[in-house]
């Protein structure tokens, strides 16, 4: 009897879990999350500019690429990052949501020079007209500090991000900017060059 049973409440379970899955219908994406994935799916050539600053007082140039795609089911969107320049070499992975409960875009980073691994933005990032605006705050050195991250001019084929940060109340200090230029998609696999 006991044999018989199991294999019964799995069936229930997973049946019970199914059908709740349809009653609550296919989740939609937001037009936010639609307009973000629209503006930055794609593979982009970076090039950073990096103003002084004490880790790098002549400030400098770094150079590489970003890759942005639609996440599971459409519903989010990741980026990966890749550069090496002035800062040395970095690597990173973002994955942005629309949170409907918030009415903003919640954001996760985590990237080689985090020494916590990864960040979640305290106050997301949201559109403001037709920029794209992230905000973080953090205790530093028994301060709060803000960092701003601006995606202006955004084109099909360009779009600059910069960069801003400073104790919170106070100015924002530019930190870096990053002009994007989409590259070519890569030709079908079979076609002729």
């Amino acid at each position: 009897m006991k044999t018989k049973l199991v294999p019964f409440l799995v069936t229930l379970i997973l049946g019970c879990a199914w059908a709740g899955a349809q009653a609550a219908g296919t989740p939609q994406r937001s037009p936010e999350l639609q307009r973000l994935v629209k503006a930055l799916s794609g593979t982009w050539s970076i090039a950073i500019r990096i103003e002084p600053s004490d880790q790098i007082p002549g400030g400098g140039l770094a150079t590489g690429e970003e890759v942005w795609t639609p996440g599971p089911g459409g519903l989010s969107l990741i980026e990966n990052y890749h550069s090496t320049g002035a800062e040395g070499e970095m690597a990173g992975i973002g994955v942005a949501w629309w949170d409907v409960n918030t009415g903003r875009f919640q954001v996760t980073w985590c990237d080689n020079t985090n020494p916590t691994g990864c960040t979640v933005l305290k106050h997301g990032a949201k559109w403001e007209g037709d920029q794209i605006v992230a905000v973080d705050e953090w205790d530093s050195a028994g301060k709060r500090t803000t960092s701003k991250e601006v995606f202006s001019n955004i084109t099909r084929n360009s779009f600059t991000q910069t960069l801003y940060q400073g104790e919170t109340g106070g100015d924002l200090k530019r930190l870096m900017t990053i002009k994007a230029t989409r590259k070519p998609a890569p030709p079908a696999a079979g076609s002729a060059p």
